[in-house]
Parts: structure tokens; sequence; C-alpha cells
């Protein structure tokens, strides 16, 4: 019954270890965010980059020109919207 008695004592041990190590991660993360959230804010953005258009293969870096020998644009064209319309 002894050797019970230290392995029961032994197995409480490696537990409580884990769950210190467990907690001690916990609260370095809660450390980690709350001092970026310290000293970034939660203010909004100093740039203002207006809206940009959510177009399918469009570029601010083409030149428009398709090289020879290349494929054309792939974009499809819409149909004009109500506020197009003559």
């Amino acid at each position: 019954m002894a050797g019970n008695g230290t392995a029961m004592n032994r197995e409480l041990k490696l537990t409580l270890r884990t769950w210190l190590i467990v907690a001690a991660i916990a609260a370095g993360m809660l450390t980690w965010i709350t001092g970026a959230f310290l000293l970034i804010g939660d203010r909004p953005p100093p740039w203002n980059l207006g809206t940009t258009p959510a177009v399918p293969g469009d570029s601010y870096y083409t030149s428009g020109e398709v090289p020879t020998g290349q494929a054309g644009p792939t974009q499809v064209t819409l149909p004009p919207t109500k506020e197009q319309k003559p």
C-alpha cells in the first residue's frame, strides 16, 4: 500500500504541473493581447483609401494593352445598372 500512495501522489503532482503549464500559457496570451491592445489601441486607421472596386481581373497596374501573342482580357462585361442607363 505504501507504493500505491506514492504513485497517487506522483500522479497528483503531474496533474497539477500540467494545469499550471496550461494556466501559464493562458496568462501569457492574455498578457500579450492586453499589451498589444494598450499599445495599438482601438482607434480607426489614419488612412483613407476610399472605396476599391471589386472587379475580378481588374488591376490598377495594367496598361490596358494586351501583349502580342497572348490571350485578351477575360473580363466579363456586365449590363448597365439603373444609375448608368440614359
